[in-house]
């Protein structure tokens, strides 16, 4: 009897303990299943917002053309046939389409940068072609327009408050500075000009007033020598005319004694055939009567 009882109470606290080992082990995969679900869930957040606004590139390609052109700039589209681009050329910013039949296809690279780091390279690159007075209005307006497009970038991206902000504000105070100075110089290197102008102008006249005088001069002696080589050809010219004058007075006299020689010939002759017939028909003597 007192066997049977220990065992049954045995029993009974095994079965106690494995109930509550089992209410545990149940209890313990619940919450291991509740904390697995709530990781799974996404909590949104304000850093998680300008985690996503963070990803804003820009994407730029390099590659070269069959003629051995290097191309870069920020890509605007490319399909089978064509790629377009936005390039630099001097001052400005162009957009430009190449067949794909132009491009090398083996040195075309893509990549991305950063929207406001694109900006911030492109406004460097105008700010460095600015005080070489070509196109330096325009080379100022780019680079504060660059600047700016890059500010906006890092406000909508990353928040106001981000340090980048105020390097690219002084960068921008910096060149809008710089360009008011540069505007004072431009304004003073035009009255310079001018003056320098006014002054080159009236040096430059009295050059031409003393070229216009010595060609005026030279032009006079030149007519004076063309007189004189004039009238001495009028010279020559009467003295031909006379010449011919003589020799044709000398020929009509040559003429005229010839004819009357040929005339003197022809009487004599006249005068010897009606004497002597004979003489210049020789067959007449042959029939002559005296004979």
């Amino acid at each position: 009897m007192k066997n049977t009882i220990t065992i049954i109470t045995t029993v009974s606290i095994l079965v106690i303990a494995f109930s509550n080992v089992f209410a545990a082990y149940t209890q313990a995969g619940q919450n291991e299943n509740t904390i697995e679900t709530e990781q799974e869930i996404p909590i949104t957040t304000q850093n998680d917002d300008k985690q996503r606004q963070r990803v804003d590139f820009v994407k730029s390609a390099d590659f070269y053309l069959r003629n051995g052109k290097l191309i870069t700039g920020k890509l605007l589209s490319e399909d089978k046939n064509k790629i377009t681009v936005e390039q630099l050329e001097g001052s400005a910013i162009v957009v430009s389409t190449y067949s794909k039949r132009e491009v090398d296809s083996r040195t075309l690279r893509i990549r991305k940068t950063p929207k406001y780091k694109y900006y911030l390279e492109l406004a460097e690159y105008f700010t460095g072609r600015t005080w070489d007075f070509r196109d330096d209005a325009d080379d100022f307006i780019q680079a504060i327009r660059c600047y700016e497009k890059a500010r906006r970038s890092v406000v909508e991206t990353q928040g106001p408050d981000d340090e980048k902000i105020e390097q690219i504000d002084q960068s921008l105070e910096h060149l809008r500075a710089d360009r008011e100075v540069w505007i004072q110089e431009v304004e003073s290197r035009a009255v310079l000009k001018k003056l320098e102008f006014e002054a080159e102008i009236e040096s430059r006249i009295e050059e031409l007033e003393d070229k216009f005088n010595a060609s005026i001069e030279q032009i006079n002696e030149s007519m004076e020598r063309f007189s004189k080589i004039s009238a001495a050809i009028e010279d020559d010219y009467q003295k031909i005319l006379e010449e011919i004058s003589k020799i044709d007075e000398s020929m009509a006299f040559q003429l005229k004694i010839l004819e009357e020689r040929i005339e003197e010939n022809r009487r004599l002759i006249n005068r010897r055939l009606r004497r002597h017939p004979w003489l210049y028909y020789p067959h007449s003597r042959r029939h002559s009567p005296a004979e």
